[in-house]
């Protein structure tokens, strides 16, 4: 574009040549420096230069700028912020925007989008690596140049070291591919951020349109915050790392490291959009938000366990559940937040908020609880309320179907599959399962512990698929999407290939407790054992670190104070940490509560500092959802109550839930999106989180007696509460 009347002749020494575009910040010049050299150069608007929040904001951008380097950034030049006019000159690279290749040429495919991907997440990689946050990755911002793609325009970017610019009355970002943090708590935004921008990015570049566009900003906020992304026409494992890029919850998007990994993995015939007689084409057809995971066999199709506490607690084992997307779901009104007469008409899309997948998220008890998504499409068609009479011990929720594990009155083991919109079974296989463990559902097929080993089902119809000796019995069985991990009665850890149906590896852990609880987070495995060696052993004080890989031991550290062995919970931290939550072994001490150990690899000699959170009193159940901890507890005046608790353990609220629970007995907590669902024997309640109040009661038929056994016993799907009673399972509407 020509240089117009009003145009600077130079700017800072450099002779301005073309008009390369304009936007709310200011004006981009193609200029040249006295050597020849070709520089663009951005010129802020004047309006804007006299705003002090923006002169502080510019001052970032080209700090922001000058630390980033790389093959795929645009290195700055020169710059003066403080000019009456500032400005700042970057290296002129020629070539087109994303925006514009795609708008004229169509969609990208095969080896240019590949290009295109690993670019962009190699510049993401530079500039995490200085500590800047780019917050405007868009097509825009993205030049395709003959040396590959350049990411530039740190206009709203932030160096993590700067404390995060707030600017009254706008949102910095451009709503098609902000974050969800940064349209709802702005001073959160962290370099994971930019990931979930990328896969927006990505999404456009293979099919022309945003995986979350609307027909105004506003919706499309909406959408970006609540609602699962459109991406059904990318190809297969293309899609799935796109989801993965897109989780609701930044703690669950991969990092850069992870994609150019999943990238080279990725199938070369995978590369762009699926053909039109595959993908589909419905108006407002979202696919469900997968589970992160690595991509060896696709590891975000596990389809099941939502084992809670006991045998789960799902710190970085994230469980997809093949269900279909939700096109019934309709959209809440403004507000959010639910009254009493609303909540009787069920949970809305907002307050379930994610895909119709199952995904446990951290958290832990001797009982078992869990956080993870739901929407009202995982409701079982026909659903009606029921109580099964079948011998089911502990289950878990797969593809619209319980599945379980029980000892039937003549004490004959089997494995069972429960409709879970009548309760009735659709298949059960008699064979010698430990009835008391909950199985495992991964990859189509149903794992179940058995004398001596493993044995697998198919999870359609029940057939026997192997059967694997191992020489013990295996219990506290979990996994992570590529391979089944239990522990045997003298503390050896054991990783199972289920696709092979063999032995992965195995693992003797010196010090750990008989069948020690094990908890998968970030591709590390995570035992808690004794630092005293049997049969002295006893105290649950030490944190054994496994590559679940191939079982090298990462780090071995004990912990300064105790926990009950059932009650670990693991989170992970963007600097490579990990945050362990227990409550205190009352057997070594009378002080309740809840006590937090944090562990990083590499780390400092000693022991870990285990430190309490305050004024906790007696804690029944606590879980972990969207990077809040949300805590059941015994508080006076009170009585029972839901509290919600900042990374300090300072209590930011809490809500009396009027029900009486037995503190031998904890009370199980499933939280899911923006509501919590809860029990204390016979008689449940809802809390809307935001609302920060009890907003349904229900009542669990059949004489349930949740909250009193070790094993999973406490399950929501589609806002149906599916509960155990005596020998058997109920299932109920909270809201009906």
């Amino acid at each position: 574009m020509a240089l117009r009347g009003g145009d600077p002749g130079q700017i800072g020494g450099y002779r301005l040549m073309d008009r390369l575009g304009a936007g709310g910040m200011g004006t981009v010049f193609l200029g040249q420096a006295e050597s020849g050299r070709l520089v663009a150069i951005k010129v802020v608007h004047q309006q804007l230069a006299d705003d002090y929040e923006f002169q502080i904001r510019f001052r970032q951008e080209v700090a922001a700028a000058r630390r980033v380097s790389g093959a795929y950034t645009a290195p700055v030049v020169d710059a003066d912020p403080d000019a009456e006019q500032p400005w700042m000159a970057t290296l002129y690279v020629p070539g087109r925007t994303l925006r514009a290749q795609v708008e004229e040429l169509g969609p990208l495919s095969g080896a240019e989008l590949r290009r295109l991907a690993v670019g962009l997440v190699e510049a993401l990689r530079d500039m995490h690596q200085v500590g800047v946050i780019h917050r405007d990755l868009k097509p825009d911002n993205v030049l395709l140049t003959e040396d590959g793609p350049r990411v530039i325009d740190f206009g709203i970017s932030r160096a993590t070291d700067h404390h995060t610019l707030t600017v009254t009355g706008r949102i910095l970002g451009t709503p098609p591919y902000m974050s969800p943090e940064q349209l709802s708590a702005p001073h959160r935004v962290q370099a994971s951020s930019d990931v979930f921008s990328l896969g927006a990015v990505l999404a456009y570049a293979t099919c022309g349109r945003g995986p979350f566009d609307a027909e105004n900003h506003y919706l499309t906020a909406y959408q970006v915050v609540h609602e699962p992304p459109d991406i059904a026409q990318l190809s297969g494992s293309i899609r799935e790392i796109v989801q993965w890029c897109l989780a609701k919850d930044p703690d669950e998007r991969p990092r850069p490291a992870d994609l150019l990994e999943a990238f080279r993995r990725a199938p070369e015939s995978e590369w762009g959009a699926r053909p039109a007689r595959h993908a589909d084409r419905r108006v407002g057809a979202r696919t469900p938000a997968a589970a992160p995971g690595a991509v060896r066999r696709r590891r975000w199709r596990i389809a099941a366990l939502v084992a809670t506490g006991a045998v789960l607690v799902a710190a970085g084992t994230y469980l997809g559940l093949r269900e279909g997307s939700d096109p019934d779901a309709s959209r809440p009104t403004a507000g959010g937040t639910s009254s009493p007469d609303t909540a009787r008409q069920g949970p809305t899309a907002q307050q379930m908020r994610g895909g119709p997948q199952y995904q446990a998220v951290y958290g832990g008890s001797s009982t078992g609880f869990s956080a993870y998504a739901d929407a009202p499409g995982r409701r079982p068609p026909g659903w009606q309320a029921w109580t099964s009479a079948a011998q089911a011990g502990p289950c878990v929720y797969a593809d619209g179907s319980l599945l379980c594990v029980a000892t039937d009155g003549d004490e004959t083991p089997q494995v069972t599959r429960l409709g879970a919109a009548d309760g009735k079974a659709v298949w059960s296989r008699p064979a010698p399962v430990k009835g008391d463990e909950a199985p495992v559902v991964l990859d189509d097929l149903v794992i179940a512990s058995s004398e001596g080993g493993l044995r697998a089902f198919r999870l359609s119809d029940g057939s026997p698929q192997w059967s694997l000796p191992l020489g013990a019995t295996v219990r506290r069985l979990t996994a992570d999407g590529e391979r089944v991990y239990g522990t045997t009665s003298n503390g050896t850890l054991i990783a199972v290939d289920p696709a092979e149906g063999k032995e992965a590896w195995r693992r003797r852990i010196p010090t750990a407790m008989s069948n020690p609880v094990v908890r998968v987070a970030d591709s590390v495995v995570h035992v808690l054992g004794s630092s005293k060696p049997p049969p002295a052993a006893a105290r649950a004080d030490q944190l054994t670190l496994l590559r679940a890989a191939g079982g090298e031991v990462v780090r071995q550290v004990r912990l300064e104070r105790p926990c009950d062995h059932w009650s670990l919970a693991v989170a992970t931290s963007p600097d490579r940490g990990y945050s362990y939550l227990c409550q205190p072994d009352t057997q070594l001490t009378e002080s309740p509560g809840l006590l937090e150990a944090r562990v990083h690899v590499p780390g400092p000699e000693g022991p870990a500092f285990s430190r309490q959170f305050p004024d906790q009193g007696l804690v029944l159940s606590y879980t972990r959802s969207n990077g809040q901890l949300y805590v059941v507890r015994s508080e006076s005046p009170h009585g029972i109550v839901l509290a919600e608790l900042d990374t300090e353990g300072v209590t930011q609220w809490h809500a009396p839930l009027g029900v009486a629970c037995d503190a031998g007995a904890p009370a199980p907590v499933v939280v899911t999106g923006e509501l919590a669902y809860l029990a204390c024997g016979p008689k449940g309640v809802v809390v809307d989180l935001n609302a920060r109040k009890v907003v349904q009661r229900f009542t669990v038929d059949g004489g349930s007696e949740l909250g009193t056994t070790a094993y999973p016993d406490f399950l929501v799907a589609g806002g149906i509460v599916f509960a155990r009673h005596g020998t058997g399972w109920t299932s109920v509407d909270p809201f009906a």
